[in-house]
């Protein structure tokens, strides 16, 4: 077959496919949502912790508090959206196009410094990150949730699912580059760090989720067989016939408990410096490269991820395989890098790549997930006779904000432990992080940098092996039931 380089912008769209040039704007706009996301996600809590000298314990609360219900949230805005009477194929489109703006402006008003109080402070982000959760909600559940009716063709859904995956991970990329800005700008005292943060929440978090409009292009397909309203409640409550959801949302909440810390907490701290070829690498800088070492293979691996879960046999297996992968990865990492051997440039660049090796397989299983849930609301579907994909992605959201909770309450916990200053005095050209003396913390970041995620991966795979029903010949099945049982009631309604 001869290759096009223009295939993206291909017109191709017929009731089971999903044009390219569509499937961009698509992909597009989940590279802009995963730049806000993971902007908020990744910086919130070390900002409120070391900008604002917001105590790790209560910061810890703050996030935890505050992720938690969002989790809350997540399946009552499912329902609704489940619900909720629509024209056919706006289901979810309509959230994806007026609710980007909203959460854009709320993330630049979370880190602003407005010169409140400490009270004031953490009643002023409970209050915004609520508001932000909502909004937030609204599109994340219709963004993912209308990839499970971008086709009736599991085939094709998994296409999606495969490049959108890949550009949410973009995304997340593109967002990790603000250590390095940061870095920057502050040693040279260009800007502040607060500064820093506003800057970043404009660029990553506001212009994330102006470009994460682009998905409103995306059209709905499959139509749900007319049935009978129920409440909210007895909806949550049919999610017991979803036996795949359970599985692989307990995996997931399990694997938070774990005691890594923020990449920052390692990287930033006394003694990470690194001289290469005369240049010299600061701990914000490596952090990028480690970003980018971890981000980037693993985002064209995924180009082949289908085909990798096709010839393991499954997703199942492709999630077993992955986790084995990461436990012994960091398990070896540890040990290269014990004793201070971290702080050798050679060291370091081993452990990069021993981890970096084991997030391809990593990245990966963010689509082997999403296409057992779209495969799993067909198979509600032929059970109850519901389309559910509000309130299954609204479980797949339940579930990473359950998993974002966990960590921020133990972070909280583990830095006071590890006796972390928010108070310490911070020089020009210096972060809060780096100018940290506590013996506990410098000996300790290295364990909580490596073996914390090998920890939450010992406790998934002990969860995720229980999944089955995970192979082609039984989706075909439930397709061919499926498109029996929507011709039936069809010809009754006719």
């Amino acid at each position: 077959m001869k290759f096009n380089p223009l295939f993206m912008f291909s017109r191709e769209e017929s009731d089971t496919k999903v044009a390219n040039d569509r499937l961009l704007s698509y992909s597009a706009g989940l590279t802009g949502q995963n730049m806000t996301y993971n902007f908020v996600s990744n910086r919130l809590f070390v900002f409120l912790n070391t900008v604002l000298e917001i105590p790790a314990e209560k910061t810890g609360v703050i996030t935890g508090v505050s992720t938690l219900w969002d989790a809350i949230n997540d399946p009552l805005i499912g329902g609704l959206i489940d619900r909720r009477k629509h024209k056919p194929g706006q289901k979810m489109r309509p959230f994806l196009l007026w609710t980007p703006l909203i959460i854009g402006i709320l993330v630049v008003l979370m880190f602003a410094d407005f010169g409140f109080n400490q009270s004031q402070t953490i009643a002023f982000v409970l209050i915004l990150y609520i508001l932000f959760d909502v909004f937030y909600s609204l599109q994340d559940i219709s963004i993912w949730g209308i990839a499970a009716m971008s086709s009736p063709d599991s085939n094709e859904r998994k296409r999606v699912i495969q490049w959108i995956s890949i550009a949410a991970g973009f995304g997340g990329t593109i967002a990790s580059l603000f250590p390095t800005f940061k870095d920057f700008v502050v040693k040279r005292s260009i800007m502040t760090e607060k500064t820093s943060y506003l800057y970043g929440a404009i660029v990553f978090g506001l212009g994330g989720m102006i470009i994460a409009m682009l998905a409103y292009r995306m059209k709905e397909k499959v139509e749900p067989i007319e049935e009978k309203k129920t409440s909210i409640f007895k909806d949550i409550m049919d999610l017991r016939h979803n036996k795949t959801l359970i599985i692989v949302c307990l995996a997931r909440i399990v694997q938070s408990f774990s005691i890594a810390l923020p990449w920052e907490y390692f990287f930033e701290t006394k003694g990470i410096s690194y001289n290469v070829f005369g240049a010299e690498i600061s701990g914000g800088t490596a952090q990028v490269v480690y970003g980018f070492i971890m981000g980037i293979p693993g985002a064209f691996a995924m180009f082949f991820a289908v085909k990798l879960i096709n010839k393991l046999g499954g997703n199942k297996k492709l999630l077993v395989f992955s986790e084995a992968i990461t436990i012994v990865a960091r398990i070896a990492a540890f040990f290269i890098g014990a004793n201070d051997r971290f702080l050798n440039i050679g060291y370091l660049a081993v452990v990069m790549a021993l981890l970096g090796t084991a997030q391809i397989f990593t990245n990966m299983k963010d689509i082997a997930h999403r296409s057992l849930l779209t495969n799993s609301i067909d198979e509600v579907e032929l059970k109850t006779g519901k389309r559910t994909e509000g309130i299954t992605f609204s479980m797949q959201n339940f579930v990473s904000k359950v998993t974002g909770a966990i960590p921020n309450f133990i972070k909280g916990i583990v830095l006071a432990f590890l006796g972390f200053d928010e108070k310490a005095p911070v020089p020009d050209g210096m972060t809060k992080i780096g100018v940290q003396t506590a013996p506990r913390f410098l000996k300790y970041r290295w364990h909580h940098f490596i073996l914390g995620p090998a920890i939450g991966s010992v406790f998934y795979l002990i969860v995720i092996l229980f999944l089955d029903n995970d192979d082609a010949q039984h989706m075909a099945e439930v397709e061919r039931a499926l498109s029996e049982k929507r011709e039936a009631a069809a010809k009754v309604s006719a």
